[in-house]
């Protein structure tokens, strides 16, 4: 019971926290955006309310992407504990398939939006995400 618990914790790391992650960065983004644009760009004052909808987005967009990425690292740790380029790899992957289903449509008309329109983006959020919770992860598998 105890190794299943340890190889359900990147799923569950992954799927609550990645997400989040992702949405915060994106906020940061948004934040540094309208600092330093030089047109004037957005006040923070406007920004605020919309931190709520980039992490509602980033659940919706990257939550599944997030926990097929967890599941990619603990079907690893069946065989070995892994270590930060196996979950850097589980994220590009998970993305890059996420990507192929948009193109392929199974997702519906609208599913996929992010991975079809802004796939590098998606990318970069998937892998210091992914970064960021094989961190918090990383207690857990090391015994696994």
């Amino acid at each position: 019971m105890k190794k299943l618990i340890r190889l359900l914790m990147p799923i569950v790391i992954a799927g609550v926290l990645g997400p989040l992650i992702a949405g915060l960065i994106f906020c940061l983004l948004a934040v540094s955006t309208s600092l330093f644009d030089q047109a004037g760009g957005t006040p923070l004052a406007d920004l605020l309310p919309m931190f709520a909808v980039y992490i509602g987005f980033a659940y919706l967009e990257g939550g599944a992407i997030a926990l097929l990425a967890g599941a990619l690292v603990s079907l690893w740790m069946i065989w070995r504990p892994p270590g930060f380029l196996v979950a850097i790899a589980a994220a590009i992957i998970a993305v890059v398939i996420f990507r192929l289903a948009a193109d392929s449509e199974p997702l519906g008309p609208i599913g996929g939006g992010m991975v079809r329109n802004n796939l590098a983006l998606a990318l970069a959020l998937g892998v210091i995400a992914a970064g960021i919770c094989w961190l918090l992860t990383r207690r857990f598998i090391r015994t696994a």
